[in-house]
């Protein structure tokens, strides 16, 4: 740091036993201008080999009310390298590295907290039917975390936002709230279902958005109830417990845990996990599913909170349905798409009346794709769109064609009479589909 115009060089040392036993050493050091990292490995009390970097830091805003020297962006930079590595799970205490010590709760929410990530998709080369994995459903919603300081109970959206006034609309979410224990933290979903069961991931927008008002999110959660929805706060891991951390505990271990939260007035559901075979995988298909999240039993963290976008030892596993859509619509794309007609209008018919199913953008038809078919419509007289327009342009009816395309799940019928679909992606043209066969079959 610098104090009365002196630099004060600083020194941090920090450890971290590795899962072979060894414990690293790591020392990142401020020498004027000049970050110096020293770091080796120690096992059965030798050093190993000791590795050096030396890392000039120029300064940064030149002429600006915020200039830094060199020095003073080292102090900056060392930080940051600090910060990243105590992320990473280094600790400042050789003793607390022996010991396995990880950081309290109030850390954990201080980093960056990679439970809120994105799960992997399941390898490619893993058999899901092997009898090794258990399933349950894949909640298609918004991750909330759920907090109980001792003093003070606080929601959390997956960007680590306090979200409590908000969320606080929800009777579930309030009823999970106040049975975390003090000193626990837990991870959930909140969904609106459907009179059919179908998650709606959509009606949760204005009632979880943390720019929103409390007052706004009751207008939103109480129009959605009167139209039939319910609103479940689905818990489905748990990281911190009484002070404990749970995270290094088998995820059988942590279920046991997670599986005494049920919903406000029988709303919750209690989990139904079972080794995944393809007869569930076919009823959760008839069902409207969105796909499975699936674990094996052993697994211990689930997540990482190294701030890297990964969860460890679970994996979605998606059902992908197919659809037949007639474009009635074609939009200029932008960026790389920009001299491409790349946004398209889709329709089906359903019971003979053509049903608006909204946009949806180039998915796999790549460029030789686009090209064919901006080629195509300009050829047949629809005139090339001003440069940097975005209008769409509505085709004549001998003009529209069939596609195919890829998506999760259907939405729910909108005040537009739109009949919408869960992440469309288009795979390819139908040049031999009839249009008047491109029909809604929703496969619930």
């Amino acid at each position: 740091m610098v104090k009365d115009g002196q630099l004060l060089l600083t020194r941090t040392e920090l450890f971290q036993l590795h899962s072979t036993g060894r414990l690293k050493h790591l020392t990142i050091e401020v020498q004027d201008d000049v970050i110096v990292r020293e770091w080796w490995t120690s096992k059965d009390g030798t050093d190993g080999k000791k590795q050096v970097t030396k890392e000039k830091i120029h300064g940064k805003n030149p002429g600006r009310s915020n200039e830094t020297t060199g020095a003073e962006q080292a102090i900056l930079e060392c930080e940051r390298k600090i910060r990243k590595k105590m992320e990473e799970g280094y600790v400042k205490s050789r003793e607390e590295a022996l010991t396995g010590g990880r950081p309290d709760i109030e850390q954990v929410l201080s980093q960056s907290f990679a439970p809120c990530k994105p799960i992997n998709k399941l390898p490619g080369s893993a058999d899901p039917y092997d009898g090794t994995w258990l399933a349950e459903r894949k909640m298609n919603g918004v991750c909330i975390l759920l907090h109980n300081t001792g003093s003070e109970r606080i929601a959390y959206s997956r960007r680590m936002k306090p979200i409590t006034d908000i969320v606080s609309v929800v009777p579930d979410v309030v009823y999970c709230l106040e049975r975390v224990p003090p000193e626990s933290l837990i991870i959930g979903e909140l969904v609106a279902l459907r009179s059919d069961g179908i998650e709606d991931a959509k009606s949760l927008k204005g009632v979880t958005t943390a720019t929103t008002t409390a007052e706004k999110a009751q207008a939103k959660y109480d129009h959605f109830t009167a139209e039939g929805y319910v609103f479940d706060y689905y818990v489905f891991d748990v990281i911190f417990w009484e002070g404990e951390d749970l995270t290094s505990r088998p995820f059988t271990e942590r279920l046991a845990v997670t599986t005494g939260f049920v919903g406000a007035a029988g709303v919750g559901e209690e989990r139904k996990i079972e080794t995944l075979t393809k007869e569930m995988h076919k009823d959760a298909q008839k069902k409207g599913w969105e796909g499975f999240v699936l674990r094996r039993p052993d697994d211990t963290i689930t997540y990482t909170m190294n701030g890297k976008p990964k969860r460890k030892g679970a994996y979605k596993f998606k059902f992908i349905w197919t659809a037949d859509c007639i474009v009635t619509e074609v939009c200029p794309g932008a960026g790389k798409h920009n001299q491409w007609f790349a946004r398209f209008r889709l329709a089906q018919y359903e019971n003979g009346t053509m049903v608006d199913c909204g946009w949806a953008g180039p998915g796999r038809l790549g460029e030789k794709g686009l090209g064919e078919i901006t080629d195509e419509l300009l050829g047949s007289g629809y005139s090339r769109w001003e440069a940097g327009s975005r209008d769409p342009v509505i085709l004549d009816e001998k003009d529209w064609f069939a596609v195919e395309l890829e998506y999760q799940s259907r939405q729910a019928r909108n005040d537009k009479g739109q009949l919408c679909f869960e992440f469309p992606v288009i795979t390819r043209t139908r040049e031999d589909k009839p249009l008047g066969e491109c029909e809604v079959d929703d496969p619930k």
